[in-house]
């Protein structure tokens, strides 16, 4: 029959087109092979990135927020067992200003005599004045009509007079700087305290007045900073007018100095800082410290924070090795042992560590390296920046309470007034602070 195939061909063209349908499969699934590789890929890859960003994250709220304890256990309130009870001291003689003495002649009960004193009780009460009344000066002035010199004289003894007296500026300067008070605040308390009605225009003056006062002594901060053996730096951002602009701090033992700038560029502390060769600038790191001359010391205590926000496994090695880092500090230079602390310090770096973050850490220790075992080669250098974060911290508080400053000549006036202030309770630190501020402020008085 015509157009008959037989079961053998039948069976071939078959055996054909399922041959032509499993190479067609086999691509696709080849096809199929790659994508899948590629999107697995592309998964670690955006893996990769979360965690990255989860450690940004965490770094990041790591200096706004203070952690809490991960198993939601607080320290016990109150003091240890055994440790000595807090009594008020005992007022001196000199300062009692009032005193009772209350005694019986006859008993309060039977109205019978009494004998002799056998035993005596003294208490005290201390208190404060409040909304006492200010002082008011008056300066009487009389001119008079010189003949000789055809103009008209005044006594040579008349003494700088401004309206705003010394007691007051001390307050203000204390009121801003040291409880960090915004200018409305300041009004109210002295309104409510004293009695002192001023408005918020006089108090700005009031502060650019101490400016002017202080500008001897803010020279010689400048002069401390640039001569001290070891200066510690920082910078944090500042408003001024609503614009960003930055803070910088250099500190030493014995004084801080503020300056407020529109850059956060090197200039800055190239200026302050001068050229002094024999001395070590300690920073956290940032590059703009880096070209400066002198010696550099990188802070540890910034490396240990990012350590344990990627890798606690390496945080660990690197807290054990900054206790004999600490532990070398206590012996002369000659004794300290920097080479193998570097050895050590090495040897972590190519430690393998499991964490897919180690290396932004390894990358951080590698640079950092050469300048993290500077304070091994000099005396009463430390190795950490914390006496500039410590003393850029009240700046900080004080730019989140008032935002910052309002025009240049404040920012100025804001520079000067709190590198004085800091400085002298870093000179004087168990002095009141009117007692240092009040002669001071006298004595510059005297000498315009």
């Amino acid at each position: 029959m015509r157009g008959h195939l037989s079961t053998e061909i039948r069976l071939q063209i078959s055996v054909t087109r399922l041959k032509s349908s499993v190479e067609r499969y086999r691509l696709k699934i080849k096809e199929q092979d790659l994508l899948l590789k590629e999107k697995d890929r592309k998964i670690k890859e955006l893996e990769a990135k979360l965690v990255d960003k989860e450690s940004q994250r965490k770094e990041l709220l790591s200096y706004l927020y203070k952690p809490g304890k991960k198993d939601g256990q607080s320290l016990p309130r109150g003091k240890k067992p055994g440790a000595p009870a807090y009594h008020r001291p005992i007022p001196p003689d000199s300062a009692v200003t009032q005193e009772y003495t209350y005694t019986v002649r006859k008993c309060p009960i039977c109205k019978g005599g009494v004998g002799d004193i056998v035993d005596t009780v003294v208490k005290y009460t201390e208190d404060i004045v409040l909304k006492p009344h200010p002082l008011v000066t008056k300066h009487t002035i009389t001119r008079h009509w010189c003949s000789n010199c055809e103009t008209y004289v005044k006594s040579p003894d008349v003494p700088p007079i401004t309206r705003i007296g010394r007691n007051a500026m001390g307050y203000i300067l204390y009121a801003r700087y040291r409880l960090r008070l915004p200018m409305k605040k300041i009004q109210e308390s002295l309104s409510d305290l004293y009695d002192f009605k001023i408005s918020e225009g006089e108090i700005v003056d009031t502060l650019k007045d101490a400016e002017t006062l202080f500008g001897k002594d803010y020279s010689a901060i400048i002069v401390l900073i640039q001569e001290a053996k070891a200066v510690y730096a920082d910078e944090t951002g500042w408003r001024m007018d609503g614009r960003n602009w930055w803070l910088w701090v250099f500190a030493t033992t014995t004084g801080t100095q503020y300056v407020i700038e529109d850059t956060r560029g090197k200039g800055v502390p190239e200026r302050m800082l001068g050229n002094k060769e024999d001395r070590v600038i300690i920073s956290d790191g940032y590059a703009a410290y880096q070209n400066l001359p002198g010696d550099k010391q990188q802070c540890w205590v910034h490396l240990l924070r990012v350590a344990k926000l990627h890798s606690p496994a390496l945080y660990g090695d690197l807290v054990v090795l900054y206790k004999k880092l600490l532990l070398e500090l206590e012996k002369p230079i000659p004794k300290r042992n920097r080479e193998q602390l570097k050895k050590e310090f090495t040897l972590l770096i190519e430690k393998k560590y499991s964490e897919p973050t180690v290396e932004k850490v390894k990358g951080r220790m590698k640079r950092h390296m050469p300048f993290l075992f500077t304070c091994l080669d000099h005396d009463g250098v430390l190795p950490e920046n914390n006496t500039a974060e410590r003393a850029i911290r009240p700046q900080v508080v004080m730019r989140k309470i008032f935002g910052g400053s309002r025009s240049l000549a404040g920012a100025k006036a804001h520079q000067v007034n709190s590198s004085v202030i800091e400085t002298l309770r870093k000179q004087n630190p168990d002095a009141n602070f009117f007692d240092v501020m009040l002669p001071l402020l006298e004595k510059r008085r005297s000498e315009l």
